[in-house]
């Protein structure tokens, strides 16, 4: 479990009918870069935190750690009836440095007589996190003790989250009773003042969309073996969302952020 005191608490008001979340703590283990969905494939500009899209689909790959073979993908169907409707929230780590960097990678060559490849660069970046742990909350009202416990032990499974190499170190989970608090991601629409007045960056995060929780072969289209396609703005939905981070200092090979604090303590 996290240490005492690792997810804060929320105020009176927001104790009140604020639903139930399960939260899970990480710790990262190397540098995260996750890129943005209008990025290029030679300029990627990353996220500072998983999209609710990607900590989806890490826990429905969870599945196929947790579950012997024989009933991993039917146990990864119910899965994802349980999580495409939820909402998620992040609380990012006190501090994040962004570095940014040019690389040499190989590019399919539009010249075959030269070979299949060719060498190319491109601009990446690499988030570096130091404070705490990255707390991932998933709404969990509704879910019943069974479908609770599932889901506690696919978070106890995911190892990475982003582009690969992005490790993290889970760190335990627990029940929140009340609405996520101050300092979690938040989509701009569903932001309170303080939020609005504190929060400094904005990034578009993906997730389920309607057309995809709808549609009967949902499952299918986001697995890597089943049949239809994933579109843009249809099946996955970018919401502009509201990071708890402020930036500290810059230069030309690095952005540092740091956690806002809660104006309430």
């Amino acid at each position: 479990m996290p240490e005492k005191g690792s997810v804060p608490k929320s105020d009176e008001a927001s104790d009140r009918g604020g639903g139930r979340w399960l939260v899970a703590a990480y710790r990262p283990v190397s540098l995260f870069s996750l890129r943005m969905t209008h990025a290029t494939s030679k300029g990627g500009k990353t996220l500072v935190v998983p999209t609710p899209y990607a900590v989806k689909m890490a826990l429905l790959d969870a599945c196929f750690r947790r579950f012997p073979p024989s009933e991993a993908a039917d146990r990864a169907r119910d899965v994802f009836e349980w999580l495409k409707r939820r909402r998620i929230r992040v609380r990012p780590p006190k501090h994040c440095v962004v570095n940014n960097t040019f690389m040499k990678v190989l590019d399919w060559s539009r010249e075959p007589v030269s070979g299949p490849f060719k060498s190319t660069i491109v601009y990446r970046e690499f988030a570096f996190f130091q404070g705490d742990d990255m707390l991932v909350a998933l709404e969990a009202s509704g879910l019943n003790d069974e479908e609770r416990s599932i889901l506690e032990q696919l978070f106890a499974h995911i190892n990475s989250l982003g582009k690969r190499g992005g490790f993290w170190q889970f760190a335990g989970s627990e029940i929140l009773n009340a609405t996520p608090p101050f300092g979690f991601t938040v989509p701009r629409p569903e932001a309170t003042l303080e939020q609005v007045a504190s929060y400094a960056m904005t990034q578009a995060l993906d997730d389920f969309g309607e057309g995809l929780c709808a549609a009967a072969d949902g499952f299918d289209r986001v697995s890597t073996y089943g049949s239809g396609k994933v579109r843009l703005g249809e099946h996955r939905i970018l919401t502009a969302t509201a990071i708890p981070y402020r930036r500290r200092s810059s230069s030309r090979h690095f952005t540092w952020y740091q956690r806002v604090p809660d104006p309430l303590q």
